[in-house]
C-alpha cells in the first residue's frame, strides 16, 4: 500500500497520475522502494514492473558484442524508461541495460497494472507516449551524432553540455574511461582527440580533471 507522503510526491512529480483512483493505488504490488547504488537491470530481460524514478538517477546505456560500451540517456526525478514501458507493453525483451548512479526512490507498478492503467487513465496514456517520443528524439540526435560527426566534434560538444550542466562550468571532473563509456568509442581514442585540443590551448588536461580554457573554440569544433 501506498503511503500518504510517497502518493503526495509521486502526483507532484507525475501529475497525469492524478485520476488514478485509491482502489488503484491499494492494488498489490505497487510499492515505493529505495534505489541502491550501482544496481543493474540486464538488457534482454523480460520486466514484470516498470520503475517510475522519485529521487535519484539511473543510466541507461548499451554493450556491444565486443564489449564497447555507449550511454543512451540518463532518467532522473519525475521520469520513467520509454524503454521499459515499450518493453512491457510490446511483452518484448527490454533492450538496454540499466544502471543507478545516484540513490533515491522508485515507484514500482506491476506489469499487468500498468497496462490497464495505459487502457483506462487517457492522461497517463498520453504521459507514457510522450516520453516515448522525447526519448525517441533523443535518441536520434545520438545517431546522428555517431554516424555525421567527427570524434573532435562529439568529444567538444560532450563537453559543452558538461560545461553546461556543472555548477564550475570552466572545471570538469571526468576521467578518459568515463568519456568513452559515454560517447561509446575507445579510450585511446578519447585521450588522444583530448591531448590534440590541449595542443591548441583549447583545454588542459590533469588527472581526473579536464579544464575549459578556450570554450569559444572549443563550440567551434561542435560543427565538425
Amino acid at each position: 500500500m501506498i503511503q500518504s507522503e510517497h502518493l503526495s510526491l509521486i502526483l507532484s512529480l507525475f501529475p497525469s497520475m492524478a485520476e488514478i483512483t485509491e482502489e488503484d493505488w491499494n492494488q498489490e504490488g505497487i510499492n515505493v522502494l529505495q534505489m541502491e547504488p550501482n544496481y543493474i537491470i540486464e538488457e534482454g530481460q523480460f520486466l514484470e514492473y516498470v520503475f517510475m524514478i522519485l529521487e535519484g538517477t539511473v543510466r541507461m546505456y548499451k554493450i556491444s558484442a565486443s564489449g564497447r560500451e555507449i550511454t543512451l540517456y540518463r532518467i532522473h526525478d519525475g521520469e520513467c524508461c520509454p524503454l521499459m514501458t515499450s518493453s512491457i507493453l510490446g511483452g518484448s525483451e527490454y533492450e538496454a541495460s540499466a544502471c543507478v548512479e545516484t540513490a533515491g526512490l522508485v515507484l514500482i507498478i506491476p506489469a499487468k497494472i500498468f497496462q490497464d492503467w495505459m487502457d483506462r487513465y487517457s492522461t497517463f496514456r498520453q504521459y507514457i507516449f510522450k516520453s516515448l517520443a522525447k526519448r525517441i528524439i533523443l535518441l536520434s540526435s545520438l545517431l546522428d551524432s555517431i554516424h555525421f560527426k567527427s570524434i573532435r566534434g562529439r568529444v567538444a560538444e560532450f563537453l559543452v553540455q558538461l560545461a553546461d550542466q556543472s555548477g564550475n562550468p570552466d572545471s570538469l571532473h571526468i576521467t578518459h574511461d568515463s568519456m568513452s563509456v559515454e560517447l561509446g568509442t575507445a579510450r585511446e581514442v578519447v585521450s588522444r582527440t583530448l591531448k590534440g585540443l590541449e595542443k591548441e590551448a583549447i583545454i588542459q588536461l590533469s588527472r581526473g580533471k579536464i579544464t575549459i580554457i578556450n570554450r569559444s573554440a572549443l563550440e567551434d569544433y561542435m560543427e565538425l
